[in-house]
């Protein structure tokens, strides 16, 4: 453009305009940055340990060789330059930021002035960043409303885009990956480092925007500013006549939703039809359906379904089907299809589809079983006034609806098929009966009522715990006295041979000790195993017999040996006794060491021949060593010859813990759960109890990994109903708009 052109260049006009940042500004600007960056340095280097300790065992899970190096190189870095890594990130985020305040341009190469392909490298590195800032943002929902409005009026702005704010989650991770190519490591590591980065501050980061906002508010910047009133004002619409859409009245007393809501927004507003049989505002004659319906609402028609039948205009009448203690049945599909949906606006015949879905997807879950589900169903109606009452429901996963539904579904493992899981039931539909009966618009209805439901799963598994430790102690007992009776022969050998390794014990003690002694250690290591008071005392007697024979050159070792030899007779007679050893025996073995002791205190003399006798004459005085008969282990599952495989079965089998949960499938169709409660150290032994705690039986490792690998058992996650649904339910509505 010539010099002398009169022509402006709008972008660079409005890039000087905005460029007239104030000193005052630039300082409460510059006191916002610290507070993020300071606080989020702080959090990651005091997490540095933790994110060390997951790369390893990430490492360890790997089974690509490739994927374990990159994972043990970021954890090197993390291990050895965390303090440098950590402030090529902060100076990174501080260059980054004074570049906003003063307007200057990012480096080459940020943007893009032409298309051109992208390669795949750039393309996951984007898809990085991508991933980080919407985990971060979805996380901090609430405070970033109130922060980008405050930053935009900061900065002289009517709006201010999510990824424009210098304090968004966006800045933070490119500031973050910047800091981390500063290091010069190979993409993959940074990555992963970049992930880790973001996984710490997912839980920490909200706490320190709260914080930057409450510093804004000190300093006069938009104190009266109502947490997520932009998102409200943006997103509701003009409401409908005679309608109270969940974009306005009620639900808009709620927070913001998240992306979820997000979604259910879009496709109210033409991203994609509502399921239902009814368009909001349309019935299935036409426009005259719909005046017929004219003053009602959709909640108000929620409330009198939910305690009977709804009375149309001109008499007519309108009831869900019934459900019974028995019946799981979705009936917010039947109301889909119904004439209320007449005064439902769009938003509001979203959010019928979308719990219609959540319910869809918990009747799905095989875990929770039929009668426990027909309890849920008949929180069908509650749930969905509460949905369109609270925005929260869809984001906050402690929230008190949502709780009670996941207290329901815990509750699972506690209700064996006999009376006391009746009683249970009982119990359970009781508190369904109150908030069905309650009920108005008072979400608190669900609190008491998740608290209670949560009372009693704390209550059941603690009674359930105390049931356990005490019924299988009989039978860990019994496995273990099982097992070491396996192990005895090599313990008590390994014991013997220790004892008499290089010392001139002679074959007279050689062969008492392998042929007699052992039964008596073999019995104690049985009965008390290693540690027992017996078998130490048995093993510390065969040690002073063994020293008690050797030449004694000095007189402080031949006091010694007087002082003690009273005391190691008496215990060498009573062990004899122990294991019946034929008197003709014993009286030669005791005859025989007392020669042993006399050359032992005389060892410059002629020692005095022992006594001879044959191996026949043994054998005829001694019957066969009698060991004892390992029990068999208690109500074991049939082990037929399983392959000792090492593979991710194994692996789910060793990663039981006290406590968990295992569904047993069974060739006639039937199942029954299981809990585990004890796992032997030694055999790996895993014993597993009943809902009741009270019938038990065992299964050895390789077996329980091949019935999982078999399917015939299968983990039961002790995870949160709702939050797994609300997962699948994110995609099912990603995958409608995707296709509208």
């Amino acid at each position: 453009m010539p010099d002398n052109s009169v022509v402006v260049n709008l972008n660079q006009f409005e890039r000087a305009r905005r460029a007239q940042v104030s000193a005052e500004t630039l300082s409460v600007l510059h006191g916002c940055r610290d507070l993020l960056i300071e606080g989020a340095t702080r959090v990651l280097t005091r997490q540095t340990e933790a994110m060390e300790n997951t790369l390893l065992a990430m490492a360890d899970r790997s089974p690509l060789l490739d994927t374990r190096n990159t994972y043990y190189g970021a954890q090197g870095i993390l291990n050895k330059q965390a303090n440098e890594l950590l402030s090529a990130c902060k100076d990174a985020y501080c260059q980054n930021f004074s570049d906003f305040a003063l307007n200057r341009e990012k480096t080459t190469g940020s943007e893009l002035l032409e298309l051109s392909l992208v390669d795949d490298q750039d393309f996951e590195i984007t898809l990085a960043v991508d991933k980080a800032t919407s985990r971060l943002r979805f996380n901090c929902a609430e405070e970033l409303v109130a922060l980008d409005a405050r930053i935009a009026h900061l900065l002289g702005r009517s709006d201010l885009a999510e990824n424009d704010n210098p304090l968004g989650p966006r800045a933070l991770c490119e500031a973050m990956l910047d800091g981390i190519t500063r290091m010069q490591l190979e993409q993959d590591v940074r990555i992963v480092l970049l992930n880790q980065f973001d996984l710490v501050l997912t839980t920490e980061l909200a706490h320190i925007y709260q914080a930057i906002n409450r510093h804004l508010i000190d300093r006069g910047i938009l104190p009266d500013l109502k947490v997520g009133a932009k998102n409200r004002a943006q997103n509701s619409g003009p409401a409908q006549h005679g309608t109270s859409s969940a974009g306005t009245g009620p639900a808009m007393q709620g927070q913001t939703g998240g992306d979820m809501f997000r979604l259910f927004e879009q496709l109210a507003h033409g991203g994609a039809p509502a399921t239902g049989g009814y368009a909001a505002g349309t019935g299935a004659g036409g426009g005259s359906a719909s005046a017929g319906l004219a003053g009602f609402s959709l909640l108000d028609s929620l409330s009198q379904l939910q305690s009977g039948a709804l009375m149309l205009p001109g008499g007519g009448r309108f009831e869900l089907p019934l459900l019974e203690a028995t019946n799981v049945s979705n009936v917010l599909r039947s109301l889909q299809q119904s004439p209320v949906m007449q005064a439902a606006s769009p938003l509001d015949a979203v959010l019928v589809d979308a719990v219609a879905m959540l319910f869809d997807v918990v009747f799905d879950e095989a875990s929770i079983p039929d009668r426990l589900k027909a309890q849920i169903a008949r929180l069908q109606i509650p749930v969905l006034k509460a949905a369109m009452l609270d925005r929260n429901f869809f984001s906050q996963s402690n929230h008190p609806v949502r709780r009670m539904l996941d207290a329901i579904a815990t509750l699972s493992v506690h209700l064996p098929d006999n009376a006391t899981g009746n009683a249970r039931l009982d119990a359970i539909s009781q508190v369904v009966s109150r908030v069905l009966d309650s009920f108005e618009q008072d979400i608190a209805v669900f609190e008491s009522a998740a608290m209670e439901l949560e009372a009693m799963a704390s209550t059941l598994e603690e009674t359930l715990e105390e049931t356990v430790d005490v019924s299988l102690q009989p039978d860990i007992a019994q496995i273990k006295q099982s097992e070491r009776a396996e192990l005895a022969p090599v313990i008590v050998h390994d014991f013997i041979n220790r004892a008499l390794k290089d010392q001139q014990a002679g074959d007279a003690v050689r062969e008492f000790l392998r042929r007699d002694w052992a039964q008596l250690l073999t019995q104690d290591y049985i009965s008390e195993g290693e540690q027992g008071a017996h078998f130490n005392s048995h093993v510390e007697t065969m040690r002073e017999l063994v020293w008690s024979v050797q030449p004694k050159a000095d007189m402080d070792a031949r006091l010694m040996l007087v002082r003690i030899l009273p005391g190691l007779l008496k215990r060498l007679r009573e062990g004899t006794a122990e294991i019946d050893l034929p008197q003709k025996l014993s009286d030669r073995f005791f005859a025989t060491l007392v020669i042993l002791h006399a050359n032992a205190v005389r060892p410059n003399a002629q020692p005095v021949p022992l006594p001879d006798i044959t191996p026949e004459e043994i054998e005829a005085l001694a019957p066969a060593p009698a060991v004892p008969e390992a029990p068999p282990i208690v109500a074991a599952e049939a082990e037929p010859a399983t392959p000792e495989m090492e593979d991710e079965f194994t692996q789910r089998a060793l990663a039981l813990n006290k406590g968990d949960w295992v569904e047993f499938h069974y060739d006639d169709g039937t199942f029954r759960w299981a809990r585990l409660g004890w796992v032997s150290s030694i055999k790996n032994t895993y014993l597993f109890s009943d809902q009741d705690g009270m019938n038990s039986f065992s299964i050895g490792l390789h077996r329980l990994a091949d019935k999982l690998r078999r399917g015939e058992a299968v983990l039961v996650e002790r995870k949160s109903i709702t939050e797994s649904a609300f997962g699948k339910l994110m995609n099912l509505f990603r995958q409608k708009l995707g296709h509208a």
